[in-house]
């Protein structure tokens, strides 16, 4: 076989890998094309093999793992120049993503998917749409779902196989019954069966939606039964990660008609394959179950169980992610560093050591100003350095923030160019997206090419610029400059914009580092402070030597209730509006609200003004009840309303903890609740503590 037929033999054989439906099936592919290289004496190039074990490590719930050997696969497939295989990596990489959690991310690798669609065919093209679809469905954006959903059913109805176009019409399904469209649902469901009945996992989907369905009829014995069938089909098929999704499923089911004595086996079973697999999306949905399991439990013993069953799990779970992200930040480096053409620059070669230092730099930093010093220090072993500039432009109010380093002068505080005011080199190098450089430069020549709109001293005659962009634009740009003419030559400029390629890396990871550091912190339905992030937040204002603090807890009156009468999707749509409201009255620097869990909200306030918190207050419990939004089985109104409780406390001796704030305001939302809820109750002092 010549090499071509074997490449395309090859990539046929990765191109069947999304229909194969288990490890085993997998397994048979990857041992298919061992024999076929022993029998065409060929070799299986490492993309490929890389490719093959990813899948066997995400069919074994090793998502993490599978997400290195992807981004492995797309090095060498870069180096081949094989646009298909980076394609279909970055496909993969999204959906791996979306699995753990990271919509931020999934979306991104499913979208460079997407935007390199021409290399691959109608097939691919259709799941890659599909999963695209799939993440607006989980992030609960319907109409964008369908859209993506509809557009890969078409695709699929083509050019995939029967059983691929289970893939869309599942999460239209599922998309139809959360809108209690169940007749809709099921018809679409029972076009299915005929084509997947042979097939576990598809099975496993299938059930799922058809408990979702009988659930919304209220025909509960069969929701239940659904729900087991699709725990059982799951199991068959060996895929650990949608395993623990219909565990998940099955656990919101019985936690919603009390069923308790079951739901705590199946909680400790699903959370325990949530964390082996790593995907924080199952193992946050497993706490909130537990969240909801511990509100209802009496026995004081038996509740502080589950408490620490729950703190463990949070803290496991954090753990997990810190490790991820600084993996994932190493792929991503490995992934980026891939793509510099090292042999066409010597120097570069030469200085690699010193260039990925910076790039370092800038990666670990969290005040650029204060690391340019040292990079202009030791960029000046390559240039002649008068001057060095970094600027990071804001696209929506069309300036920039341009950090500085100037040899003769101290280091000064970065300062803000208005683009519209001002033509400068770097408005003129971002807003082309060019990179140049001069070595003559003088006032004519300067108007020019930037017009008579610019500052028209030259006071820098050689100078270097480049655009960097990270996340597919750019954001910023980078200057290196002389006073003295000639001071550049072309193969200064060529090791400038490797250079330029390393720092892109660097300021990408770090604003990667900085979104993964904030989705850690925030809880995704409201998109609040979460409770994790409540302690750091109080150390941060102690160490700012706060002495007055105000903690409000704010509790939905009657939310159990409010979920098992009008359902967990309605439910969420009131802690997003009533979440909301909070924002609108209570915002700034000097505060921070966050989701303390379930249906509790906490308000961290470095101010004691009184009369100012009680104006909110009352506004806030006024626009809630203006919502109007019908609860027939509250006990306290006919429409949502909350109840609040607000401590007040002095600490001049620093001593005040988050616990002791947090317990007060608890014993005052307590009060409230026993005033008849629909109130606020305040605590007005806490002693200071000696």
């Amino acid at each position: 076989m010549a090499k071509n037929q074997w490449n395309d033999y090859l990539l046929e054989q990765v191109r069947q890998l999304p229909s194969a439906s288990s490890k085993e099936q997998v397994q048979f592919h990857l041992n298919t094309i061992t024999v076929e290289a022993l029998k065409q004496k060929q070799i299986i190039p490492p993309q490929f093999d890389y490719i093959f074990q990813a899948y066997l490590l995400s069919c074994s719930g090793r998502l993490i793992e599978s997400i290195a050997l992807f981004f492995d696969a797309v090095t060498f497939a870069q180096q081949n120049k094989q646009e298909f295989l980076i394609c279909f990596c970055n496909y993969n990489i999204g959906t791996l993503y979306g699995k753990l959690g990271n919509y931020f991310y999934a979306h991104k690798f499913l979208t460079k998917a997407e935007k390199s669609q021409q290399f691959c065919d109608s097939y691919i093209t259709g799941l890659i749409k599909n999963n695209i679809g799939d993440i607006f469905r989980q992030i609960g954006n319907f109409n964008e779902a369908l859209t993506y959903l509809y557009d890969a059913k078409k695709r699929l109805e083509q050019y995939g196989s029967k059983s691929s176009i289970a893939l869309p019409i599942f999460n239209i399904a599922e998309i139809k019954a959360k809108q209690c469209r169940f007749t809709e649902s099921q018809a679409l469901l029972d076009s299915l069966f005929q084509h997947i009945q042979n097939e576990p996992r598809f099975l496993g989907f299938y059930y799922k939606i058809k408990a979702e369905i009988a659930n919304g009829l209220e025909q509960t014995d069969a929701a239940e039964r659904y729900h087991l069938l699709s725990i059982e089909k799951m199991k068959v098929s060996q895929h650990d990660y949608y395993y623990a999704e219909m565990i998940l499923e099955y656990c919101h089911f019985l936690t919603s008609h009390d069923k308790y004595s079951t739901l705590d086996q199946y909680i400790k079973q699903g959370l325990n394959i949530a964390k082996a697999i790593e995907s924080d999306k199952l193992i946050d949905g497993f706490n909130d179950i537990i969240l909801l399991r511990i509100k209802d439990i009496k026995e004081i013993e038996i509740r502080e169980k589950h408490y620490q069953t729950l703190t463990s799990s949070l803290l496991n779970s954090r753990r997990e992610l810190l490790k991820r992200e600084s993996d994932y930040l190493q792929q991503l480096y490995r992934l980026n560093t891939a793509k510099l053409e090292l042999s066409t620059v010597k120097s570069l070669s030469d200085n690699l050591a010193l260039i990925n230092k910076i790039g370092q730099y800038i990666n670990h930093s969290t005040d650029i100003q204060s690391v340019l010093p040292t990079i202009h220090n030791d960029l000046s072993t390559l240039f002649h350095i008068d001057t060095l500039a970094l600027g990071f432009y804001n696209k929506e109010q069309d300036n920039i923030t341009i950090h500085c380093s100037d040899d003769k002068q101290p280091v000064t505080q970065p300062w803000i160019s208005h683009c519209k005011n001002e033509a400068t080199y770097m408005s003129y190098c971002i807003k082309s997206d060019s990179s140049f450089y001069f070595n003559h430069m003088n006032s004519e020549r300067k108007v020019v090419m930037l017009g008579e709109n610019c500052d028209k001293r030259v006071t820098c005659k050689s100078v270097m610029f480049s655009p960097i962009k990270f996340n597919g634009e750019v954001q910023a740009c980078f200057t290196v400059q002389a006073k003295e003419s000639y001071q550049y030559q072309a193969f200064h400029f060529e090791l400038f914009i490797q250079l330029i390629n390393y720092i892109s890396i660097a300021l990408e990871n770090q604003h990667n580092r900085q979104q993964l550091l904030h989705l850690s912190q925030t809880d995704h339905l409201t998109q609040l402070w979460n409770r994790n992030s409540l302690e750091s937040h109080f150390n941060q204002f102690k160490r700012q030597s706060t002495q007055h603090y105000t903690g409000i807890m704010l509790d939905i009156d009657h939310y159990k209730e409010y979920n098992d009468t009008y359902g967990h999707i309605a439910g969420d749509e009131v802690l997003i509006k009533v979440s909301n409201l909070i924002k609108k009255h209570f915002h700034g620097l000097q505060t921070q609200v966050h989701r303390y869990g379930g249906d509790e909200f906490f308000i961290l306030i470095t101010k004691n003004n009184q009369d100012k918190i009680h104006n909110k207050i009352k506004c806030l419990l006024n626009e809630i009840e203006y919502l109007y939004i019908p609860h027939k089985n509250s006990r306290c109104s006919d429409y949502i309303s909350v109840s609040i409780g607000i401590s007040y406390a002095v600490d001049p001796l620093g001593s005040l903890t988050l616990n002791q704030l947090v317990e007060q305001a608890d014993k005052a939302l307590y009060e409230a609740k026993r005033n008849g809820r629909n109130c606020y109750y305040e605590s007005y002092q806490i002693e200071s503590v000696v």
